[in-house]
């Protein structure tokens, strides 16, 4: 999990928006990824590849929580293009509680743009075969929400070679890994939409693969709880038992 500020402008021509974003596996099998950077060979992939929506995390109003200097395109591609600005305040705190180990994180690379915080906070079973979180947009000590936008998007990308079915309540993901294993996304609240997108890490070029999204408006709805649960049986076993599972406490 990157739970860093980006690095100073002279070393920063590479860095990625990426803040609070995270990977998952299970075992050999990669299941959250972020887009990753392209060979050299795919320059054209780079900015977007760049940009906080290409990574597993909040984006508020798809805008990168980064900002890049603007350069030419022959620049950009001798030099590439440095960050300018975004968090400054990284906050992150690990402890060992009952339920696993909790992560409480946050950072405030949209705060000079549009007024707020984002706050993440994710628990991990002590047998890894859960992590329970919640995403918050709250308003920055002491600010106001800036301008008329108040739009985010929560996203979780896929590995290629997990395969993603969305369950007909709309509100879970069903994820089956090439060795069979079965893991379920869970959006409590939420509607969960699955879109495309694009592993351009693989020494084979851009791949196509999923991601799940989940959005919403920050004037009604702050904060957005998940959890992505392992299972030891069939998905059509997954799915039923699911159904009567109730929602779990984050100790907040």
């Amino acid at each position: 999990m990157d739970t860093g500020p980006p690095p100073p402008p002279g070393v920063s021509q590479d860095a990625h928006a990426g803040c609070l974003s995270f990977e998952l596996s299970s075992g050999t099998s990669r299941i959250v990824i972020n887009c990753g950077m392209p060979t050299t060979s795919r320059d054209n992939w780079r900015t977007f590849a760049r940009g906080t929506p290409a990574h597993s995390t909040l984006t508020y109003h798809e805008t990168s929580s980064c900002q890049f200097v603007e350069l030419s395109a022959m620049k950009k591609f001798l030099h590439g293009a440095p960050i300018v600005s975004g968090p400054v305040v990284v906050e992150n705190h690990r402890e060992a509680v009952t339920n696993g180990e909790l992560l409480s994180t946050s950072h405030d690379g949209y705060q000079a743009r549009f007024g707020v915080m984002h706050r993440r906070v994710v628990m991990m079973a002590p047998d890894g075969s859960r992590l329970d979180g919640e995403d918050t947009v709250s308003l920055a000590p002491g600010a106001r929400i800036k301008g008329s936008e108040t739009d985010y998007a929560l996203r979780f990308h896929l590995h290629p070679s997990v395969k993603a079915s969305r369950l007909s309540d709309a509100h879970g993901v069903m994820l089956v890994l090439p060795n069979r294993d079965v893991w379920t996304f869970e959006a409590f609240d939420d509607k969960v939409e699955l879109e495309d997108s694009v592993f351009l890490a693989g020494n084979d070029g851009p791949r196509r693969t999923a991601q799940i999204v989940i959005r919403q408006d920050s004037r009604h709805v702050t904060s957005i709880r998940w959890s992505f649960v392992r299972s030891a049986t069939s998905p059509a076993a997954t799915n039923a038992r699911r159904n009567a599972r109730r929602e779990p406490e984050l100790p907040l």
